[in-house]
């Protein structure tokens, strides 16, 4: 399980790094959109480009934040509750987010698969939009793989 811990550590921040260059990518755009403004000359297809890439961006930095542990909680009832329903809720929470992640990445799928079939492009520059879908299903399975792991190392511990 260790080994496994650790293999998608480093997957997670693969995915990371990539959000990050996307990030950056994303803010030369919106610098260069942002001068080219300033002298009349916007840059062409600098909204579109930054839509496809906050996909990048957002998605592409889940797998880690959930690997650190960096979710929400709210345990407002968590000390009152026994140790034993606290590990339940922990395993519930963690089978529930797996199921949200992989539904997900199945949805997208099946809409990058319908938009790769009718040809489906971005109105602007003409971008094919199933690439992006695709990149983002992967996003969220590896996500949703990263939840697996924290409930099978849960159910182990427990």
């Amino acid at each position: 399980m260790t080994k496994a811990l650790t293999l998608f550590g480093h997957l997670a921040a693969l995915c990371a790094r990539l959000a990050g260059a996307a990030l950056l990518a994303m803010t030369a755009l919106l610098l260069a959109d942002v001068v080219g403004r300033a002298f009349g000359h916007p840059l062409f297809g600098a909204q579109e480009l930054g839509e496809m890439g906050l996909l990048i961006v957002i998605f592409g930095a889940v797998a880690l934040l959930d690997h650190r542990g960096g979710q929400i909680r709210v345990d407002l009832f968590a000390s009152a509750m026994p140790k034993w329903l606290q590990a339940s809720v922990d395993r519930l929470s963690a089978g529930l987010t797996a199921a949200l992640w992989f539904t997900l990445a199945y949805a997208t799928v099946q809409s990058a698969q319908l938009s790769q079939m009718f040809g489906l492009k971005s109105n602007i520059l003409g971008l094919p939009k199933a690439p992006f879908q695709y990149a983002l299903a992967a996003f969220v399975a590896i996500a949703g793989v990263g939840a697996l792991l924290r409930l099978f190392q849960k159910v182990k511990h427990d």
